[in-house]
């Protein structure tokens, strides 16, 4: 068994000493602190959910009829070019009653997303007859957040370095480097508008919703840790 002598143990204390300290020292003087640029933006983009449902009890016939009203949906879609669609949450279900198959349900949803308001509310009012309405949602569209959230991220760090610099003049200090910061991006869930079946197939084939875009909130946070000297 290996053995230390008490001479050979004092030596590494010592040794060993400094750099404890110079640990301790690395958290000297450090405070913690953030720092938070928003803006209201305008929406620019909208989202349309819509649904081709069919209930009865042969299968087989029901998923005929479901694809061919989202085919002639995808038909009228692509007649508009700034207009993207998506079909979706392609689904065939029993549904049952004290304990057996009554009846069998399909159901296939088709999203629709625009920068034009008006254009994919006529495109919603045209295919009125063959889906529902589920949801309108309003948001920002990419390239709209990502330049908002670099004009926010240069702002919130101008914020954090003036408030840097005004607690070290405070705190009597001359300066101060950064140990460690953190940026996070922050965007507020799209505006979700439901629509119920019945409202929806009560408007006319040539009539398009009212729609109203709103704005929704951006945020850049920062987060860091300084260290005064």
């Amino acid at each position: 068994m290996l053995k230390i002598s008490q001479t050979m143990l004092s030596a590494l204390l010592l040794i060993m000493t400094p750099f404890a300290f110079a640990e301790q020292e690395q958290h000297f003087n450090q405070i913690n602190m953030q720092a938070t640029a928003s803006d209201n933006i305008a929406n620019d983009q909208l989202i349309a959910l819509l649904v081709v449902q069919e209930t009865g009890n042969d299968p087989a016939t029901l998923a005929n009829i479901v694809n061919s009203k989202m085919a002639k949906i995808i038909a009228k879609a692509e007649r508009f070019n700034n207009i993207k669609h998506q079909t979706i949450n392609y689904n065939s279900r029993p549904i049952y009653k004290n304990g057996a198959i009554k009846s069998w349900q399909v159901s296939q949803n088709i999203r629709l997303k625009s920068q034009d308001f008006e254009q994919l509310g006529k495109l919603v009012s045209q295919v009125n007859q063959l889906s529902t309405v589920q949801s309108m949602n309003f948001g920002v569209s990419d390239q709209q957040t990502e330049k908002t959230q670099d004009r926010l991220t240069e702002l919130a760090i101008k914020k954090f370095r003036h408030k840097a610099t005004l607690i070290a003049k405070q705190f009597g200090k001359s300066n101060y480097h950064l140990v460690h910061i953190n940026i996070g991006n922050n965007y507020v869930q799209p505006q979700r508008h439901m629509m119920r079946s019945s409202m929806a197939k009560e408007s006319m084939a040539d009539v398009a919703p009212a729609l109203s875009a709103g704005t929704n909130k951006i945020s850049v946070n920062i987060n860091g840790t300084i260290e005064l000297f």
